[in-house]
């Protein structure tokens, strides 16, 4: 998953979309197109793109992304920056719904749809968030290419017994 905005990007009211765009990696079109196919909300005839939590679940559900929900009494009610501060580690990729809002969060990093910033940039860093954060589990797919490449090139990766 790289951290920046999707294929296809533009300003507007879908945060949410765009952040599912970016951690399933498609295009924010295609997100756009899960997004009304899979959510009543979004098969309305004025639809611009916002979501709801349960949709955008519904929809990380359907493009095959894991992810974690992190327990709601650590997170709820907290600002994104002191989530950042107290809560996250700076390893992990998060979606944080905050009032009104939706972001991806990575180290000292935030995406929306104005780019990553650094959380001191951040318009909404004192936002608190309303929803259950979500953990996106980015890593297995890194771990799984590592071994991959490993076995292309002919690399032992178990076979050391130790030296005598």
């Amino acid at each position: 998953m790289e951290f920046k905005l999707p294929g296809g990007a533009f300003i507007g009211g879908h945060c949410g979309v765009q952040a599912v765009a970016v951690v399933a990696g498609i295009s924010l079109t295609k997100a756009f197109r899960v997004f009304q196919e899979h959510c009543a909300l979004a098969r309305q005839g004025n639809w611009k793109g916002g979501t709801r939590y349960g949709d955008r679940v519904k929809v990380l559900d359907k493009l095959g992304v894991k992810y974690d929900k992190l327990d709601p009494a650590h997170t709820n009610g907290l600002t994104l920056q002191r989530f950042i501060k107290d809560v996250a580690n700076p390893n992990h990729v998060y979606m944080v719904t905050t009032t009104g809002h939706v972001q991806l969060v990575r180290g000292g990093q935030v995406l929306d749809q104005g780019g990553v910033k650094e959380i001191a940039e951040f318009h909404g860093k004192r936002k608190r968030i309303s929803f259950p954060v979500l953990r996106i589990d980015v890593a297995e797919a890194a771990e799984a290419f590592d071994i991959a490449e490993a076995q292309t090139f002919g690399l032992p990766l178990f076979d050391f017994q130790g030296g005598k």
